[in-house]
């Protein structure tokens, strides 16, 4: 009735790769936002209610 799984010895290291891929770009995203100037922080910071932007004001009809 049960069939026997068989893993092969690359399939154990799939998990771990991934994990480390995942801990190095959270700990480089993490270090950036970390090193960020405070006039960028203030600026990025205020983008979504800048009204002097280059965007195009979406209003609807």
């Amino acid at each position: 009735m049960f069939k026997r799984v068989i893993v092969e010895n690359w399939a154990l290291y799939v998990p771990i790769i991934s994990f480390i891929i995942f801990a190095v770009v959270f700990v480089a995203v993490t270090i950036r936002a970390l090193r960020i100037g405070k006039a960028e922080r203030e600026h990025l910071a205020s983008l979504p209610l800048d009204k002097n932007s280059d965007t195009p004001n979406l209003k609807s009809p």
